[in-house]
């Protein structure tokens, strides 16, 4: 079994790299063959939005380091997301790579249902996807603040529906503030994150 972990946090070694090195070292023990992928070092761009890809299902036609990594996604059996919350949403890095997923999904006519449409996706169907969010806020945060994250659950689940993924999970860090060891410090979080990673493998 691959499972691929994408760190999509800009700091070196710090919350989402480590929750995201213990998920995958989870399922590592459990046997997988895991990798893992820091965009902070890609050569990345976002999408132009130039609809190409329809053409030619599952493939973007850029040509940067992001061209390789969206193949091997739909080669694995599973594939770890991390993310820390930037402005109350995921960061540049992380929806720069959701924005290229535009290449893996298509619609087609319902044949039961005439003027009805489908979405088909190039990913496996039995694959699994494990969202993991840093944020420097608690939970709940305050009052004033807690609105404008109601939002990111509902966004991530879009991700596993366009993909036509099976299953899906994500695991927060609340409160991290700005100190990078803040998940390193926290032995329960640390032991989720290696559970929600164990619990990827079948």
């Amino acid at each position: 079994m691959k499972i691929i972990g994408i760190n999509a946090s800009p700091r070196k070694n710090a919350n989402t790299q480590t929750l995201v090195e213990s998920a995958l070292n989870g399922a590592a023990e459990k046997g997988a063959e895991i990798r893992l992928v820091n965009l902070r070092e890609l050569n990345i761009n976002g999408c132009t939005g130039c609809g190409r890809c329809k053409k030619d299902i599952g493939k973007c036609v850029q040509k940067d380091d992001l061209t390789t990594l969206l193949q091997d996604m739909t080669t694995c059996n599973a594939i770890v997301m991390g993310t820390p919350v930037h402005w109350y949403h995921v960061s540049a890095q992380f929806k720069m790579l959701v924005d290229r997923f535009y290449c893996f999904s298509y619609y087609v006519e319902n044949p039961e249902k005439r003027g009805e449409y489908i979405m088909k996706s190039v990913f496996p169907p039995g694959n699994s996807l494990l969202f993991i969010i840093s944020r420097g806020d608690p939970e709940p945060a305050a009052p004033h603040y807690s609105q404008l994250y109601d939002h990111l659950n509902e966004w991530l689940a879009i991700i596993p529906h366009e993909l036509g993924v099976g299953k899906y999970k994500i695991l927060h860090q609340h409160g991290a503030g700005l100190d990078r060891q803040s998940a390193k410090n926290d032995a329960a979080l640390l032991e989720k994150a290696k559970s929600a990673g164990a619990g990827l493998v079948i």
